[in-house]
Order: C-alpha cells, then sequence, then structure tokens
C-alpha cells in the first residue's frame, strides 16, 4: 500500500458538513470549559506578560512574540477571554484541516468520518486538552504549532518533496512561528528546516529546496524584528547558564573534585544554600542561588568544568541527566517530580493567588481589568465538578493514561512503525523530526517536569491516530490493512 497524494494542503475551499463537524466540536467542548473557568486560566508567567502589556515596558523575559500576540488580542477586546478564543480557534481550524486531509469525502464511505469524529470528541474532553486550550501559556500555541507543523511534514511526505511555493509558504510561516513562540523553538527548527530542505533537494525539487530556508530565515528575523520596534529589554533567562549551574551543583554534592574546580564551582552557586536548594527535577531553587554575573565573566570555564566532570564520570553523567528529566522517558509520575499536568488548586482560587504572587511580591500595581483575575465561577457547583475531576485525574492511574508525555511519545513510536510497515515507506519517521528535536531540548534543557513543556507529545500522537484512521478506512468502509498486531510483529522479526 502506497501513501496516498491527495492534493496540497492549500486546496481546501470545498468545506462541507463533515469539515463543520470536527471543527465544531473542540469550539463547543473547549468553550465549555472557557465558560467554567471565565476568564482563563494563568499562572505566575501568565501574569507576568499581562503586565508588561499593560505597562508597555517590554522583556523577553518570555518570548516577545508571544506576548505581542497577546497583546494584539486585548486590544481587540480587552480581556483573556480574547486570547483564549484565539487558542481555541488556532486549534479547531488545525484540526480540522487535519482530519479533512486524512478523509476522502468523494467515495461514499462514512467509517473513516464517523471515527475522527468520535476520536475528536474523546481527545477533546480529556481535560488536559480542554483546560491547555484556555491557559495563557507560550506553550499552547507552541504545541499548535508544532502538530501543525509535524502534519505538513506528512504531506510533503506525501507529495514525495513534489510541493509547491504556496505550500513552502505555509511551511516557512509555521516554522517561524515554532522557532519564536519558544525559547528551544529556534534550535529545533533550524535543525529540522536543514533536514527538510535536504529531503526536498534530494527529490529533485531544487526551487523549493532553496526558497525554503531562504523564507524560513526571513520570517524568523521579520518577527524578531518586534524585539527592536517594541524596544524589549534583554532580560532572558539563559538557559544554557541555568542548566550547568544546576549540574555543577549536582557533580558538586556527589562527585569528588580537585579544590580548585570545587572552589571555582562555589564562585558561581552559594556554597552554603547548594545542598538544600538542589532538587533533580527543579531548576529555580538553584537559579536563585546562581550569580549569572560570574557566569557571564567565566562562561568558558563553567562550561568547561561541566564537559570535564561529564566525561570523567559518564555514567553518573547518565544518571543525572535521566534523573532532572524523568517526564521525557518515565511513563508514570513519581512523586519526587517538581512539576505538574496543570496548575488548579481545590481550596483557593488559584487564578486570584497567582495574581497576588506576581504584583505583591513585585510590589506592581495593576492598572487594567485583564491584570487583576479572579475566577467568576470559584465555590459554584459546576466550577467545584470540573476542578474536581482535573485534580482526580491528576492524582490517580489517568494521568498516565491521559497526560503522560513519555507514554504518548512511545505510542507514536508503536505507531510510525505499523504505519511504516503498512505503506512500506520509512519515511514517515521524517514527520516526527520536530517534536524529537524538542523532546532532546526539553531532556538536555533546564530540568522541570512541567507536562506542558512536552505537550506536543499528545498532539502528534493524536496526528498519528488519525492518518492510521484513514490507511485502515480511507477509500472503503471495510478494513483496508490489518488490525491483526501480531502481523506487524512477525514483519519486524523478517
Amino acid at each position: 500500500m502506497e501513501f496516498k497524494d491527495i492534493g496540497a494542503i492549500t486546496n481546501i475551499k470545498k468545506l462541507n458538513y463533515r469539515d463543520l463537524a470536527i471543527f465544531l466540536t473542540p469550539i463547543i467542548i473547549f468553550s465549555v470549559y472557557l465558560a467554567v473557568f471565565n476568564p482563563c486560566i494563568a499562572t505566575y508567567d501568565s501574569f507576568n506578560q499581562l503586565y508588561q502589556i499593560a505597562s508597555g515596558s517590554f522583556t523577553n523575559w518570555h518570548p516577545f512574540f508571544h506576548t505581542f500576540i497577546n497583546m494584539i488580542c486585548l486590544s481587540i477586546y480587552p480581556s483573556t477571554i480574547s486570547i483564549c478564543i484565539l487558542q481555541i480557534l488556532t486549534f479547531s481550524i488545525m484540526w480540522m484541516v487535519i482530519c479533512k486531509y486524512n478523509r476522502d469525502d468523494g467515495n461514499g464511505t462514512v467509517k473513516n468520518f464517523r471515527l475522527q469524529l468520535v476520536f475528536s470528541i474523546i481527545i477533546c474532553m480529556i481535560p488536559i486538552n480542554a483546560m491547555y486550550s484556555i491557559t495563557l501559556w507560550k506553550d499552547i500555541l507552541f504545541s499548535y504549532f508544532m502538530m501543525f507543523l509535524c502534519f505538513l511534514a506528512k504531506v510533503m511526505i506525501d507529495r514525495q518533496g513534489k510541493v509547491d511555493l504556496k505550500f513552502i509558504l505555509l511551511l516557512s510561516v509555521i516554522m517561524a512561528f515554532v522557532a519564536e513562540l519558544r525559547g528551544n523553538g529556534l534550535y529545533v527548527i533550524i535543525i529540522a528546516m536543514v533536514i527538510y530542505t535536504v529531503y526536498i533537494f534530494m527529490k529533485k525539487n531544487r526551487k523549493m529546496a532553496i526558497a525554503l530556508p531562504i523564507l524560513t530565515v526571513t520570517f524568523i528575523l521579520l518577527i524578531a524584528s518586534l524585539n527592536i520596534a517594541y524596544d524589549v529589554e534583554d532580560n532572558e533567562k539563559d538557559a544554557l547558564a541555568t542548566k550547568v549551574a544546576h549540574m555543577l551543583a549536582d557533580y558538586d554534592l556527589n562527585l569528588e573534585m580537585d579544590d580548585a574546580d570545587r572552589n571555582q564551582i562555589h564562585e558561581l552557586i552559594n556554597k552554603d544554600k547548594v545542598k538544600e536548594s538542589y532538587k533533580p527535577t527543579k531548576s529555580d531553587p538553584i537559579f536563585a542561588i546562581t550569580d549569572y554575573d560570574e557566569y557571564d565573566k567565566n562562561r568558558e570555564t563553567y562550561i568547561g568544568l561541566a564537559v570535564k566532570y561529564s566525561m570523567n564520570n559518564p555514567l553518573h553523567c547518565l544518571q543525572y541527566l535521566f534523573g532532572s528529566s524523568p517526564m521525557v522517558w518515565d511513563i508514570t509520575k513519581d512523586g519526587d517530580w517538581m512539576g505538574r499536568p496543570y496548575y488548579m488548586s481545590g481550596d483557593h482560587d488559584r487564578l486570584q493567588s497567582d495574581f497576588r504572587g506576581f504584583y505583591v511580591n513585585h510590589n506592581k500595581t495593576p492598572t487594567e481589568p485583564y491584570e487583576n483575575l479572579s475566577y467568576a465561577n470559584w465555590g459554584t457547583p459546576v466550577f467545584d465538578f470540573f476542578n474536581l475531576l482535573s485534580l482526580s485525574i491528576e492524582g490517580s492511574i489517568f494521568d498516565t493514561l491521559l497526560n503522560s508525555p513519555a507514554l504518548y511519545m512511545y505510542l507514536s513510536i508503536i505507531l510510525m512503525i505499523v504505519i511504516h510497515l503498512a505503506v512500506r515507506s520509512k519515511e514517515i519517521y521524517l514527520m516526527y523530526i520536530p517534536n524529537l528535536l524538542n523532546i532532546l531540548a526539553i531532556f538536555f534543557s533546564t530540568p522541570i517536569q512541567d507536562y506542558r513543556y512536552l505537550y506536543p507529545n499528545l498532539l502528534v500522537c493524536y496526528v498519528l491516530i488519525i492518518i492510521l484512521i484513514h490507511l485502515i478506512y480511507g477509500s472503503s468502509d471495510e478494513a483496508q490493512i490489518s488490525l491483526n498486531p501480531m502481523k506487524y510483529i512477525r514483519k519486524l522479526k523478517n
């Protein structure tokens, strides 16, 4: 069975009732959550960005492009509801396009559509998806665009690299958005862009192979120019510095060192507080006792020390890396993980407490109504039901089944193997490259176990399920490929 080219993704003019049903599914379900958790779900980071918008004084502590998007939404309608609506519409449109591409409405089949609709309802009712759609984090839009980027890679594979300029324009815009919406996005996109450029070139589409990097870099620079236009202060948290400090804190506590090296490390991190501050899965306490001016002056020295003791103690280095990033590989959340899937509370208005956590602690005064937030429905039965539902899932086996980034990474690998064997093409693995690069970036970067950083794992897995449904029922209501897993196991053995 070969991959079926069903036209360029840019040709979606003929929408029908099936597209409308898929589009409205997340709109309706996510809107219910927005009504319940009105005006949004937000945390300390969110209030940081809202304050920047209200004050007109910007920093790149969080990527300014995301702050800029929020600012545009608030200028249209001065409520955080407008940002939530943008996120809901973004996912709904992308999901509709993904499902439409993986469905042939002209052959009279209905099972493919019915399965798509049922699956769409299921994933939208999973609390993490609904709650993230109304959470003011940069990671949400980043994850949506990462999902769509992987989907576009699948379209490119289906067309064997024979894509036109319209497609390249769309691909480059999506890549630029991924690059600018989160700190690690640029590294992900640079590598993915090179790989996809080589792929298109090898498929003898040389003009588009040249166009892709040129357009992608152009759009990235255009977005980055917003920092200059809005006089954004360079106050970005140095992820590499924090990682190096966290790693050296671990080595200081657990490895034998030369006295000179240990004393040098104590110039960077407070030696009297390192023991009580070091948490394997959380970097913020080490961040608080790190002298970043010292790091800037002797950056090469500290990176060199981290490399030196990693090379001299490779087993401990691996133990540190896997121990500091269990979210990447461990499907079950242990009690010592310093991070959560979402930040809600059963005994107080978390939105109001996070508002106070930012404004009171930093002696800031809100000047706009969209800054001073609290849940409109706090304490009502409907709020308590949805809130308790999310908290109950977080503390149960359902947290693994519905939320675990590692589980969905492993499921994606299994699904890609099945698709590979079904269509006899290894190129399916190319679609996962952007998400794989994101996983690696999280694994090697600042230790923190918030599920949002690997939320694309869930979304890309959903896309792979839609692809598999299409392979099975795309041209007939009868299964077109075997549903017996033993068949694929035997193929792997052969």
